[in-house]
């Protein structure tokens, strides 16, 4: 593959995503009242995880063993998209999904508590 089909592919690549974010937003408009408690499937459109990203996040998670200030800094050493704000909107969103419920919620009780 040349580098101008790969630069091409590139673009349509970002321009799929682009129209995936705007279709999330125009939908959030349309249903406000049932975009307030997102699923994981939302979540991972709206922060552009990939698949390795989110299992990633996943078993961190599946790792928590209660210490709040080393699971903020794995979740950091993940990549830029691992901020505060995000990585509670990910585990607000699998608590939604009803995926590792109960360990989610163990984490945001954590970061509330410090």
């Amino acid at each position: 593959m040349g580098d101008d089909e790969a630069e091409r592919l590139h673009q349509e690549i970002e321009k799929l995503k682009f129209h995936n974010r705007t279709l999330l937003v125009l939908l959030g408009n349309l249903l406000e009242e049932k975009m307030q408690e997102p699923t994981i499937h939302e979540a991972i459109v709206v922060h552009d995880l990939s698949k390795p990203e989110l299992q990633a996040f996943t078993q961190l998670i599946r790792d928590y063993e209660g210490d709040v200030k080393a699971f903020q800094q794995q979740a950091s050493g993940m990549g830029h998209k691992f901020t505060g704000l995000t990585v509670k909107g990910l585990l607000q969103a699998f608590i939604e999904s009803e995926i590792l419920a109960g360990k989610c919620e163990e984490i945001l009780q954590s970061y509330e508590m410090n």
